[in-house]
């Protein structure tokens, strides 16, 4: 990531700084597209302990590519929950990477959860960066919307 910062303390231990992401993003919003503006400029993305944060949560699946009208779509779970909390949809996708730290497969469980992400703009769009405990991914498309379950965070 550009700007927010996810460092790994020990086994298991990180510590987390999204501030200096967020003190560009007054700076950065007019230039991303509207889905990409309203999800990263939401009050309580990067708020710990709100509802709509996205820290923690855990993607359902990662699609290794689009489908064949260029979209991508990920679904994420609060770790121990089967309901969808947030689901984000890409449109005019233009790449789609997934890297696990080690090289090998990413392992979608409990652990591997969201520890921040950053939405940038891009000649395409926007990018959106999502850092997992032990993987990357990072998505180039025209413009995303997210959506949150009514009952995130009730």
């Amino acid at each position: 990531m550009e700007y927010a910062i996810v460092e790994q303390q020990g086994q298991g231990a990180y510590w987390h700084d999204p501030s200096p992401y967020v003190a560009r993003l007054p700076e950065l919003l007019p230039a991303l597209p509207p889905g990409a503006r309203t999800f990263a400029s939401h009050p309580e993305h990067y708020d710990f302990s709100a509802p709509h944060c996205v820290k923690d949560l855990k993607p359902r699946s990662l699609p290794p590519t689009t489908d064949s009208a260029g979209r991508y779509e990920i679904r994420f779970t609060w770790p121990g929950c089967r309901d969808d909390v947030l689901t984000i949809r890409y449109s005019s996708v233009r790449s789609v990477e997934i890297a696990g730290d080690d090289g090998g497969p990413i392992e979608l469980s409990d652990f591997n959860t969201v520890r921040l992400d950053e939405v940038l703009p891009h000649e395409a769009g926007c990018s959106h960066e999502l850092r997992l405990t032990t993987s990357t991914v990072r998505i180039i498309c025209g413009d995303l919307t997210a959506e949150w379950a009514p009952t995130a965070g009730a």
